[in-house]
């Protein structure tokens, strides 16, 4: 092509559509660079421009220098069509497809004086044939296998192809039904004339047509052995199924045919073939659909390719609205999302398969725990293409070992009240003069019967029959509040040095509960009001009637607890935090034991407080007769 001056020519290659760069031929430096040129090598201007090309180019170098060399050379072209090349671009090496060509220029004596390279980038065409040309690998190989499945099958199997209807299979089980019959390669209408203007015409164009799967059973046709030959009444039963590409549309028809014209020998064995039959599908159903395992498939874009219905049933979703859609369109939260994206990344990178355990919030059960693994699915060149995906929700086994670990909490927690005291006891002996006998034998007393109490809270706790999932059982007995109030008095008096405990008198007031537990409840408020208030602080104990309730209540003077402490204090496991905290021991279980107790006994417990005024904790019971 000749240009009327440089302008013109300037101008063509500086607009041209594809990628253009003019070498000078003696010096390899780059003259005129466009736009197209700079966006397929991802590089700047000024670091081709004016440069020795295979300065720009390092990395192609080793594959393409001899071509150049070779074009100025000889003044032929070279050219290459979608080849695969490493590029540094945009700073980082990348694999593209490019169609490139380096053409000569030459001047009116024949001698190159300038190489234009003219380069198309295709990498996006080229990728997606190679997807085009995988799935259609896979799509044949499936059918070869299925096909293969048909010939090796007893049912008479043949393949329909195209509009025309032409036999494209015939497994020897259909031929065998027509054994003097030339089908293959031919047209059904062609091979069989006895059924032009019949049902079977009728239905095998609906389906061809329409895509609608159809069955005819003990149809009567009148069908010769040979082509010409005589007819004969014979009966059949078909299905007609409509055959799909891998584009998913309609490119044939798969029949299966059986002969039933010996009604009671083939009924039997068409019976005995549709039960077998039945239960395969059974069989089938209840591995991929049935399981309430959540099962499931991940493309490599993190795109559900199937969902088995336990999975469709916890979304609360229907196949089409949830195949094909990510996580986060199936109601996946972003943390949720972002950390099964990094384990298919991660499976997708290693091969390696991942386990773990979320919770994830169920359409009908509402918030589940569920344990998964995902697996890698390799193609024949153990490569992943997809990940798998398995779930199981454990949410009851979670429970158990949460209610176990409550028991555990719970014991631990009752054990150490007895212990405490008896030790209190041991040690005020330790220190008691030796000619104080009387007074030390009512001390070992008391440690004697702490021991008691301890002994028969491990049998109750060792008793699994008399656990109700994971609370304390209740000896229930009537007994007098009074009597129990004396007790513990006496016991704070003899174990509390640091405070003043005062006692308000307490009447007669007969309930039935669990003395020991009881007991418990009130050493356990009395020694919280001992760990949150101030040395040598006042602590009231009171006991009285209100109503048809007993009620008890223990007052402090201590820090008190914030308003939104307040709310959750007996809660199992929860403990105020703050500076002042950091110094008291405890488990934040104390306080969720005593409403345990408190509530089987059928009544309440709460909890009054001002911040840094002092807090009040009440629970009652109810008295004889008012149950």
């Amino acid at each position: 092509m000749l240009f009327t001056d440089a302008e013109d020519f300037n101008s063509t290659l500086l607009n041209a559509p594809i990628g253009i760069c003019i070498l000078d031929a003696d010096t390899l430096v780059a003259e005129i660079v466009n736009d197209k040129f700079l966006e397929v090598a991802g590089k700047p201007y000024e670091a081709i421009y004016g440069h020795y090309y295979w300065d720009a180019f390092a990395e192609a170098r080793p594959y393409y220098e001899a071509a150049l060399t070779g074009v100025v050379q000889t003044g032929e072209a070279y050219y290459a069509d979608e080849v695969e090349l490493m590029l540094i671009r945009h700073g980082q090496p990348e694999m593209i497809f490019v169609t490139f060509v380096y053409a000569p220029v030459k001047d009116k004596a024949g001698k190159v004086k300038r190489v234009a390279v003219w380069v198309l980038e295709n990498t996006r065409q080229v990728v997606e044939r190679q997807r085009e040309e995988v799935a259609k690998n896979a799509f044949k190989v499936e059918r070869d296998r299925l096909y293969s499945y048909f010939m090796q099958a007893a049912a008479g199997i043949c393949v329909l192809r195209g509009p025309d209807l032409v036999y494209e299979l015939v497994n020897p089980a259909y031929q065998q039904i027509l054994p003097r019959r030339e089908l293959s390669g031919r047209p059904i209408f062609e091979a069989l004339p006895e059924l032009v203007g019949s049902s079977i015409q009728e239905m095998l164009l609906k389906v061809y047509n329409e895509g609608e799967s159809w069955e005819m059973s003990e149809v009567m046709i009148p069908v010769s052995e040979y082509e010409g030959g005589p007819t004969k009444e014979r009966y059949f039963s078909f299905s007609f199924q409509a055959r799909r590409d891998e584009y998913n549309h309609i490119d044939g028809i798969v029949n299966f045919v059986f002969e039933v014209t010996d009604m009671i020998r083939v009924q039997e064995e068409l019976l005995k073939a549709r039960e077998q039959a039945d239960q395969q599908r059974r069989v089938y159903e209840a591995i991929t659909s049935g399981t309430p395992d959540l099962m499931y498939v991940f493309d490599l874009e993190y795109r559900f390719t199937y969902a088995n219905s336990a999975l469709l049933t916890m979304w609360g979703k229907t196949w089409d609205a949830a195949i094909g859609k990510g996580l986060r369109e199936n109601g996946y939260e972003e943390w949720h999302a972002a950390m099964h994206e990094r384990e298919i990344d991660h499976i997708r990178a290693t091969k390696e398969s991942v386990r773990g355990e979320v919770a994830f919030p169920h359409a009908v059960l509402g918030k589940r725990i569920y344990d998964y693994i995902l697996i890698p699915v390799l193609n024949e060149a153990e490569e992943v293409e997809a990940v798998a995906g398995t779930t199981r929700d454990v949410t009851e086994q979670k429970m158990d070992e949460l209610r176990k670990n409550d028991f555990i909490g719970m014991v631990s927690h009752e054990l150490k009240t007895p212990l405490t005291s008896m030790r209190a006891y041991i040690q005020m002996l330790q220190r008691l003069n030796q000619q104080n006998r009387e007074f030390s034998a009512g001390m070992l007393e008391k440690a004697n019967s702490q021991v008691g109490k301890m002994t028969a809270m491990v049998n109750s706790f060792l008793n699994v029959s008399r656990l109700e999932s994971g609370k304390i059982y209740m000896d229930i007995q009537e007994f007098d509040m009074a009597r129990l109030m004396g007790e513990v008095e006496e016991e704070s008096k003899a174990t509390i040095s640091s405070h003043v405990v005062v006692f308000d008198p307490v009447k007669t007031i007969l309930v039935n509960g669990d003395w020991d537990k009881i007991e418990q409840v009130i050493h356990n408020l009395i020694s919280n009001a001992v760990k949150y208030s101030p040395a040598h602080s006042i602590i009231e104990v009171s006991c009285f009637e209100e109503g048809d309730m007993v009620n008890v209540s223990v007052k402090d003077r201590g820090m008190g607890i914030k308003p939104d402490d307040l709310l959750r204090i007996f809660d199992r496991y929860y403990r105020v935090e703050g500076s002042q905290m950091f110094s008291i021991s405890g488990f934040g279980i104390g306080l969720y034991i005593c409403k345990e107790i408190i509530q089987r006994h059928m009544g309440e417990i709460s909890a009054e407080s001002v911040f840094g005024s002092g807090s009040t904790f009440t629970f009652s019971l109810p008295l004889i007769g008012m149950e």
